[in-house]
């Protein structure tokens, strides 16, 4: 009887436990504020060149887009590039909860040569060597426009580039938030 009992006992309370977790798994919660880690920079203020970009999230590749110092280089004369653009796990969750991006943001946009005709390939291009790396970052308490974009090339620093160059055409064509995710599936509202 007394065994029947705990039983019974364990049954009710297990019972009432499963609800209460159901419950609180199921409560919608406010999206938490974001704020990553973001960019590293040097005493004297250059961008430190992320080392661990190819880790991050791979969002679209791109060939022969024409944005950004080397493909515009490369263009003229008659080299067609790949692009390859990487953002931080972090923030590419927070955008698809939030649709926003949050402080801290980073993109990679690495560049690399292309080549066709690379036996057994008879038709399709292929990435070959890095050409450079550009980054931007978005850092409100350190940019008086939230972003900056750097060319860091091969190099290990860089200095934010002039606002009338990458940043102008982010203002005026970026889909969301000085971003071009217009060009980025994963990250497009289907």
């Amino acid at each position: 009887m007394r065994r029947s009992m705990h039983v019974l006992l364990a049954i009710l309370a297990i019972g009432a436990a499963v609800p209460v977790a159901m419950a609180l798994r199921a409560a919608p919660t406010q999206p938490a504020k974001t704020k990553l880690a973001g960019a590293k920079f040097s005493a004297d203020g250059k961008l430190q060149r992320p080392v661990d970009y190819r880790n991050w999230r791979f969002v679209s590749a791109g060939l022969g887009m024409s944005y950004g110092p080397a493909a515009q280089a490369a263009a003229l004369t008659g080299h067609v590039m790949f692009d390859n653009v990487f953002v931080q796990p972090a923030a590419y969750d927070a955008f698809l909860r939030d649709r926003a991006w949050p402080e801290g943001t980073m993109f990679v946009l690495e560049l690399r040569g292309s080549e066709t005709q690379r036996p057994p390939n008879n038709r399709g291009y292929l990435q070959t060597d890095l050409h450079g790396i550009e980054v931007s970052v978005k850092d409100s308490a350190r940019f008086k426009n939230r972003w900056a974009y750097f060319d860091v090339g091969m190099d290990a620093t860089a200095t934010p580039m002039p606002e009338s160059r990458c940043f102008a055409c982010h203002k005026a064509n970026a889909a969301v938030d000085m971003t071009f995710v217009q060009f980025y599936p994963t990250l497009q509202k289907n």
